[in-house]
């Protein structure tokens, strides 16, 4: 994915889910947020708007390329 396609993902799900990180729920601003594949690429998930949601970064890296959530935090801390 280029820069102007994850651009307009990230738009794309900023206006049908806000600006909250889909796993911990604590609100960012959108330059905070990451582009997160609900199935990672490397087991095969695809750049689809289905398959992407918008993460913090630390539940993104958190969660790595796993198909489980992240660890829960217990508050949310707007790095």
């Amino acid at each position: 994915m280029n820069s102007k396609q994850k651009h307009s993902k990230k738009s794309q799900l900023l206006r049908r889910f806000g600006s909250l990180c889909w796993w911990c729920q604590c609100s960012f601003s959108s330059e905070q947020l990451t582009l997160d594949h609900l199935i990672p690429k490397s087991q095969g998930g695809s750049n689809s708007l289905e398959n992407l949601r918008l993460a913090c970064f630390p539940c993104n890296h958190d969660r790595g390329n796993s198909l489980y959530p992240p660890k829960k935090r217990k508050k949310c801390t707007n790095f």
